[in-house]
C-alpha cells in the first residue's frame, strides 16, 4: 500500500531536532512526502482527491490523486463566536500577549488554550502551561500579588511513530528545543519505550486529576523581576 502525506505547511515539522528521528520512519514506512499541497475537494464515489500546490516560483497548479483511505485534518480557527466578537483580532483569535496573556485591549480580560492567537502549538500540554499563569496574572491585577507570571510558548506533542515507541517532542516559542526529562532518561529526540509508557500511564492522570483540578507542581508559572 503506498501512502503519501500531503502538507500545506513547508516541513514534516516546525521543530528540526525531532526531524531526523520522524525522517527515519517516513522512510522505513515508505511514506511520499508532499509539502506545499492544500486540500481543495474530495470526491468519495471516485476515490479522488483534489490538492492546489504552490511552485517554487510561487505559481499555483492543481494536483489530483487518487485514495482508498484519507484522513484529513482542516485548518485551525477559533469558534465563530470568537471570530465575530470584539475581542479577536484580524485572524480571528483572541489578541493576547504572548507572555502575560492579557488581552491586548482589555486589560481586565485574560485567556489562555486554542483561540488565543500566540504563537505556540494547540495542545492540552500547552494549555496546562498557561493556566497558572492566567491564574497568577489574575492575582497579580488584583493586587494580591507583586508580579506578573510569564508564558514561555511550551507545548509538547507525544508522536507515536510505532507501537510501543513515542517521540516525546518538547519546545517553546521560536520552535526551541526544550526537554522536561535529562537526555539520560528520556532523550526525546529519539523515539523511546519509556515516553510510551508516559504518554500511555502517567499523563491520563496527570491531566484528569492534576491539571483539570488544579492541582500540579510541574507547572508552576515562571515570575518576572
Amino acid at each position: 500500500m503506498q501512502v503519501q502525506f500531503f502538507n500545506a505547511g513547508a516541513a514534516l515539522f516546525g521543530v528540526p531536532d525531532y526531524v531526523p528521528a520522524l525522517m527515519e520512519y517516513v522512510e522505513s514506512y515508505g511514506i511520499d512526502l508532499r509539502f506545499g499541497h492544500t486540500l481543495k475537494s474530495v470526491d468519495g464515489p471516485r476515490g479522488r482527491a483534489t490538492f492546489e500546490h504552490v511552485l517554487r516560483d510561487g505559481s499555483k497548479d492543481r494536483v489530483e490523486s487518487d485514495f482508498d483511505m484519507i484522513h484529513v485534518v482542516p485548518p485551525q480557527t477559533a469558534p465563530d463566536f470568537v471570530r465575530s466578537s470584539p475581542l479577536a483580532d484580524a485572524a480571528g483569535w483572541i489578541d493576547v500577549d504572548r507572555g502575560t496573556l492579557c488581552h491586548i485591549k482589555y486589560e481586565d480580560i485574560y485567556a489562555l488554550g486554542d483561540a488565543i492567537n500566540a504563537p505556540n502549538a494547540k495542545t492540552a500540554a500547552a494549555a496546562r502551561k498557561q493556566a497558572p499563569v492566567v491564574a497568577h496574572n489574575v492575582l497579580a491585577s488584583l493586587g494580591r500579588v507583586a508580579r506578573l507570571a510569564l508564558y514561555d510558548g511550551y507545548g509538547s506533542c507525544p508522536l507515536t511513530v510505532e507501537h510501543g515507541k513515542v517521540v516525546l517532542a518538547e519546545f517553546v516559542y521560536g520552535g526551541k528545543f526544550a526537554p522536561s526529562f535529562p537526555a539520560w532518561l528520556i532523550d526525546s529526540t529519539r523515539p523511546s519505550r519509556l515516553a510510551w509508557f508516559l504518554k500511555e500511564r502517567v499523563l491520563p492522570p496527570l491531566y484528569w486529576n492534576g491539571m483539570l483540578k488544579g492541582r500540579e507542581w510541574m507547572a508552576r508559572p515562571v515570575q518576572v523581576d
